[in-house]
């Protein structure tokens, strides 16, 4: 039988976010740096949602060990941890570091895909925990390579290269590597009636990551 992680990595592999045009455009330095401010803004509210998700999901959790696992990770992204800081203000670090003032990011209008997003991982992580840690692994099984090409591309692009702009993507390089083997491990103990709807769930979470960045891309300007 297929693994369940390794189904959800086949369905995320035809809606793979480096894959889609607009960070490929990132990537090859194609956008100019206001697009990426219109970009840092609104994904700055997915990033302080996300810790919501995690909690729906850890606390759903059937397995003691599972859920001390998924307890550190909802630790990181808050950054409750001695000298660590939370995720979503690294996230504005980066978006400063671009040129934006708090304000303006926490105030920004959300395109209906952002917010598409952020409902699409509120839903799953409330369905149920099947659906909640499949639609976690899908997005976090990704985002190593993404912070990675994010900081190549930042740095050889952009001439981006202080540390205080990059840092979200270098505790996600290592970070996420660490929590995707987390859920991969869980996934894979679900039960037989649990692993379809982790399935779809993974499958529809690639797709609103997908829709977000075409939301974006939408009112980009490409060089």
């Amino acid at each position: 039988m297929t693994q369940v992680s390794t189904a959800i990595d086949a369905k995320v592999a035809g809606r793979a976010m480096l894959s889609h045009p607009f960070y490929q455009a990132w990537t090859e330095g194609r956008l100019p740096i206001a697009t990426l401010r219109d970009y840092a803004r609104q994904y700055f509210h997915h990033v302080e949602a996300f810790p919501r998700a995690v909690s729906a999901v850890h606390s759903a959790c059937p397995d003691r060990d599972g859920r001390r696992m998924l307890a550190e990770n909802l630790a990181e992204e808050e950054g409750i941890d001695a000298g660590k800081q939370d995720h979503a203000s690294l996230w504005m670090m980066f978006a400063c570091g671009l040129g934006e003032d708090e304000a303006a990011v926490i105030g920004q209008k959300l395109n209906p895909e952002t917010r598409a997003l952020i409902d699409t991982f509120r839903n799953l992580s409330r369905q149920s925990y099947a659906a909640g840690l499949g639609a976690l692994y899908a997005y976090e099984s990704q985002f190593p390579a993404v912070a990675s090409a994010k900081i190549e591309g930042l740095i050889e692009r952009y001439g981006i290269s202080d540390e205080p702009t990059l840092r979200f993507f270098r505790v996600h390089e290592s970070a996420d590597v660490e929590h995707s083997a987390v859920c991969r491990g869980l996934l894979d103990r679900l039960p037989a009636a649990e692993q379809a709807e982790a399935i779809a769930a993974g499958e529809e979470l690639a797709g609103a990551l997908w829709n977000f960045l075409s939301g974006v891309e939408a009112t980009a300007t490409v060089n």
